[in-house]
C-alpha cells in the first residue's frame, strides 16, 4: 500500500473517532485580583461584579486582594497566573504608570490582555479641616506660606491620587509631602484621622464632607461630577490639573483567543446592565463597557500621553 493510502486510512479512522472534549469552564472558582487594600473603589467594583459573574458563570467567584509594590504584586500575581480563564484582574491606573515609572517592573506588560474597560472618572481633591481653605487659590497661598506643610496620601506610588498631586504641585509652584498607601481606603482612614491633610479620592468621598469632616476643593475632570455639582473643576479655579482613572479587567495573555472573547463578552454584558451602570454613576464616574480592541486602544493612548507628562515633569516614585 503506498504512503498517500497510509495516511488516508489514519485520517479517515481519526475522523472517525469521536473528537476530544475541551474541558468545562469555568471547572473551579474564578479568582479576582484587586491588586489594591480592600476598602477602597477598585475593591468596591470586584465585589459588585463577583457575584453577578458567579450568577452567569454558574460557579463561585471571589476577590482577592493583593495590595503592595504600586500595586505590581497583585498585577504581577495574574500575569505569571496560569492562562486558563481562572484568574483575572482589575486594575486602574497604576497599571499604566507602572510601566514608565518602576524601573524592575516584576512582570511583562504584554503578558496582560485587556478584556473590559468598566469606569472613568476624575478626583476630588480634599483637604483636612485643619487646612484653612475653602478653595483652591486659598490652598495654594497657604501651601506656599506654609513649605511641606501639604501632605498629601494616595493609593500608591504611580496611582492616580499620587500623579494628580505631582501635577498640581507642579502647576502650583508649591512643596508638597507625599506619602503613599497600599489603596485609597487606608489613605481615606489617615486623612480623616489628620494624619495627612490631603487627598485626591473619588467623589464618594463627599458623604465626609457633607458630615463635616472633610473638605471638597476641586475635580480633575473636564466638567463638574453629578454627584458634586459644587465641587469647581481644576481649570474653573485656574490650574491646568487633569487625571482621569480608569477601572478595567485583563486577563493573562495566553489565555486562549475564544475563552478570552467570552470571558469579555460576559464583563461587558455585567458593565452593561443598569445596576452595575447606575452604582458606577452614583460613584461620580462614567460607566463604561468596551470591547478588548477599543479598551487596548485607549491603554495605548494613555501610555503614550502619560509617558510623555510624567517625563516631562521628572515625576519619580
Amino acid at each position: 500500500m503506498r504512503r498517500r493510502d497510509l495516511l488516508g486510512g489514519a485520517a479517515l479512522a481519526a475522523a472517525a473517532r469521536p473528537a476530544k472534549a475541551q474541558p468545562a469552564w469555568p471547572s473551579r472558582p474564578v479568582e479576582i485580583v484587586v491588586p489594591y487594600a480592600a476598602g477602597g473603589p477598585t475593591d468596591r467594583y470586584g465585589r459588585e461584579f463577583a457575584p453577578r459573574l458567579s450568577e452567569l458563570w454558574q460557579q463561585s467567584v471571589v476577590v482577592s486582594n493583593k495590595p503592595g509594590g504600586a500595586s505590581a504584586i497583585g498585577t504581577a500575581a495574574v500575569a505569571q497566573a496560569a492562562p486558563d480563564g481562572h484568574t483575572l484582574l482589575l486594575a486602574s491606573f497604576g497599571i499604566v504608570t507602572n510601566q514608565i515609572m518602576l524601573r524592575n517592573l516584576p512582570y511583562e506588560p504584554r503578558a496582560l490582555a485587556p478584556l473590559c474597560r468598566v469606569a472613568l472618572g476624575g478626583g476630588i481633591l480634599y483637604v483636612h479641616p485643619s487646612v484653612p481653605a475653602t478653595n483652591l487659590q486659598d490652598l495654594v497661598g497657604w501651601a506656599k506660606a506654609h513649605p511641606g506643610g501639604l501632605r498629601f496620601g494616595s493609593a500608591g506610588m504611580g496611582s492616580s491620587p499620587h500623579i494628580s498631586a505631582e501635577l498640581f504641585a507642579w502647576r502650583a509652584g508649591i512643596e508638597v509631602l507625599h506619602t503613599p498607601y497600599r489603596g485609597s481606603g487606608p489613605a481615606l482612614t489617615d486623612l480623616l484621622a489628620g494624619h495627612i491633610n490631603a487627598l485626591f479620592d473619588s467623589p464618594t468621598t463627599m458623604r465626609f464632607v457633607e458630615e463635616g469632616r472633610l473638605r471638597a476643593i476641586a475635580i480633575t475632570q473636564p466638567a463638574r461630577s453629578a454627584v458634586a455639582p459644587s465641587v469647581p473643576t481644576m481649570a474653573e479655579s485656574g490650574f491646568d490639573v487633569m487625571a482621569r482613572t480608569f477601572y478595567g479587567f485583563f486577563a493573562p495573555a495566553a489565555t486562549p483567543a475564544p475563552l478570552r472573547t467570552r470571558i469579555a463578552g460576559d464583563l461587558r454584558g455585567v458593565a452593561g446592565s443598569e445596576g452595575v451602570r447606575r452604582l458606577i454613576r452614583e460613584d461620580g464616574l462614567e460607566p463604561q463597557a468596551d470591547d478588548p480592541d477599543a479598551f487596548a486602544r485607549w491603554l495605548e493612548e494613555q501610555l503614550a500621553f502619560w509617558t510623555r507628562v510624567i517625563r516631562e515633569r521628572n515625576i519619580t516614585m
